[in-house]
């Protein structure tokens, strides 16, 4: 392996300003990829159109991504400390990429100087309904998550401690992850590639005759939005092990409201009940995965 099959493309050249966009961290997750090929595809039909800074367009996990399966060995967003950064003796094909990656990100683009870059990590999800941003936990980030103008969960990315977004957001990188739908879907495409434009449009990359296509992705992302909580912040994780049966009711959606003692799934023969009332968040229907469900509430 090496960096240049993870880089899809750049556009730009001022180095001083950097945004990195990661796709397919996941590899059933190809939402990100292919919103980032319709935002590359849009700035190459329109050379007129100049990118004020760098951007640089990423692609997570290659083999995973071929497969069509969250991962080969290992969860790749869930592998981000140093031990397995530092530790060349692993054989696991996951962590061999998140090596290539955090070279790529860390030495190449960034250069070890964080705070002149940008990460914006691409997801989709196995549910129905909702776009949604979780913010690295730093005050730049949670900023840039609310100009979103869409739900967003605080708390999240300290509860999953080995994500790409934790590692970055400690270094001071601002970043969010923005979850723009359901695997596989057109509408999580369409969601994806307003995220990028918005986040194009509010580092003020563009110049400013040249934001017709900002508004428009913007006012899609408060569209699709405006039946949901916006402020809400994690309270709960249903954590499982690799050897957990998990499976998750029918019916249950991101943001739907549910009520201590719920039903929710059933896990190696056992009810699964929900420990207090809040929002349901990405329940899982997908056969690999180490989280359940999440419960959020408003703040």
């Amino acid at each position: 392996m090496n960096n240049q099959n993870h880089l899809i493309g750049t556009i730009g050249n001022n180095e001083q300003k950097k945004l990195i966009v990661l796709g397919g961290i996941h590899g059933n997750e190809t939402g990100g990829i292919d919103a980032i090929k319709r935002v590359m595809k849009f700035f190459n039909t329109h050379p007129e159109i100049k990118i004020d800074g760098k951007i640089y367009f990423i692609k997570g996990n290659l083999k995973a991504l071929e497969k069509g399966e969250r991962f080969i060995d290992k969860d790749l967003n869930r592998l981000w400390k140093q031990e397995y950064i530092n530790d060349s003796t692993h054989k696991h094909y996951d962590i061999k990429e998140l090596q290539e990656l955090h070279r790529l990100i860390s030495v190449e683009i960034c250069k070890n100087n964080y705070e002149d870059c940008t990460l914006l990590d691409l997801h989709t999800f196995s549910a129905e309904s909702g776009v949604f941003c979780i913010p690295a936990g730093n005050s730049k980030s949670i900023e840039l998550a609310r100009s979103f103008q869409t739900p967003f969960i605080e708390k999240l990315v300290d509860s999953l401690p080995e994500t790409a977004l934790n590692y970055f957001g400690n270094k001071g990188i601002t970043g969010v992850v923005f979850e723009g739908g359901t695997h596989g879907s057109e509408e999580a495409v369409n969601n994806l590639e307003a995220g990028i434009f918005h986040i194009i449009g509010y580092l003020k990359m563009l110049n400013s005759d040249k934001t017709s296509i900002i508004e428009k992705m913007r006012k899609k992302l408060e569209c699709i939005s405006r039946n949901f909580p916006h402020y809400l912040e994690l309270t709960y994780i249903h954590k499982l092990n690799e050897y957990n049966k998990y499976e998750t009711k029918e019916g249950y959606y991101n943001f739907k409201k549910i009520i201590k003692d719920e039903i929710i799934g059933f896990q190696d023969g056992d009810i699964v009940k929900s420990p207090s009332n809040g929002y349901i968040l990405m329940p899982l229907y997908q056969k690999k995965g180490s989280d359940g469900f999440f419960i959020v509430q408003e703040k």
